[in-house]
């Protein structure tokens, strides 16, 4: 008797997997959409939305590269809608790619005017290239639009801060917290602003409402540290420090800030250990080799001191605080050298 034959697999239904896929994304069971999008693409490779969404998950999780592919794919597939250039300038910011990305955006804008999203991330590209003033007025547009936008208020404050225009810029993320009160870059921005006006209670206790929303949050962390730092609070600042360590370790900055800590504790050779690690990472720090050499200084190491200005001062030769330290270290060279040169001599009979 002969055997039946095997039936082949039953061909993918399309629309049910896109519709499965886009629920499993908006579920944020992402791993699952994925297979679905990579499914769909298997056997329709210029499937629109399939190539769209895919590369929209792909920017969603540190994949940026392989994104703009799917996205490029997708707008060669079917003509670019307001939402596909958007995300495509997403990308393109992702990437480093500011100027491209502000071409997408535009492009949005043009098909799109009052597409408010777009004008909001319009608006915070143009504050990466420094263009704060047009980031200001990209704001005010969006907030036309959409007034009650906790990321407009959000941008808007930043830029008002970096023009200087700090009443405003508080003002402007108070309204975004007033939005969305669990805002926790909002809330660190404001900590950040509080902390430069030496309000130093006030910063603390926006970095303490953030981290109980993020506790894992490095860049509040960070700045945490730096208020109890100044609040003269360095054990609870070394706490902070080691704690973005363990979160994100290669952070010069944060290894740099440690040092200085260490230092004010006059655990001079951990800080310099914390001063060479943040130089491994960024050669380029001038701070941390000043540092460093007024740490070797407080050691009595001067001749390495002035190597360490040497090289803060070739990084930024008007370093006024590298300048001076320079200058005590050869001072107390030469008192040495004097003192040396003083000891009476052995008399030979």
């Amino acid at each position: 008797m002969s055997q039946p034959a095997l039936s082949a697999a039953a061909p993918l239904n399309v629309p049910q997997a896109l519709a499965q896929a886009l629920e499993f994304h908006r579920q944020g069971r992402l791993a699952e959409a994925e297979r679905l999008y990579a499914a769909i693409l298997a056997v329709r490779p210029d499937h629109f939305d399939a190539l769209h969404m895919l590369g929209v998950l792909k920017l969603a999780t540190g994949r940026p590269a392989e994104a703009l592919q799917l996205v490029a794919a997708a707008m060669r597939a079917k003509k670019p809608s307001p939402q596909i250039l958007m995300n495509h300038g997403l990308v393109l910011n992702a990437l480093g790619r500011h100027e491209d990305a502000l071409v997408s955006f535009d492009e949005a804008i043009k098909r799109k005017s009052k597409f408010a999203e777009a004008h909001i991330n319009r608006s915070a590209v143009l504050a990466v290239l420094g263009r704060d003033e047009e980031a200001v007025e990209g704001c005010r547009k969006v907030l036309d639009i959409a007034r009650n936008s906790p990321e407009a208020h959000y941008n808007l404050g930043n830029s008002l801060r970096r023009l200087g225009r700090i009443d405003e810029a508080l003002k402007s993320l108070d309204r975004a917290l007033a939005l969305r009160p669990d805002y926790v870059n909002a809330l660190n921005n404001r900590g950040m602003i509080l902390q430069e006006m030496r309000q130093l209670d006030e910063a603390l206790e926006c970095y303490d409402r953030a981290l109980s929303l993020m506790p894992t949050n490095v860049d509040v962390l960070n700045n945490r540290g730096s208020t109890l730092y100044m609040l003269s609070r360095l054990d609870e600042a070394l706490t902070c420090y080691d704690l973005a360590l363990l979160l994100q370790g290669n952070d010069a900055q944060i290894l740099y800030n440690r040092g200085n800590v260490l230092k004010e504790l006059g655990r001079h050779e951990e800080a310099l250990a914390g001063y060479d690690r943040a130089l491994a990472v960024r050669p380029d720090l001038a701070e941390a080799h000043n540092n460093r050499g007024s740490t070797l200084h407080d050691l009595g190491r001067f001749e390495e001191a002035i190597a360490s200005y040497d090289r803060a001062l070739a990084l930024r030769p008007e370093y006024p605080e590298a300048l001076d330290n320079r200058a005590n270290a050869l001072q107390e060279l030469k008192r040495i050298e004097d003192e040396q040169q003083a000891e009476p001599g052995v008399s030979v009979f």
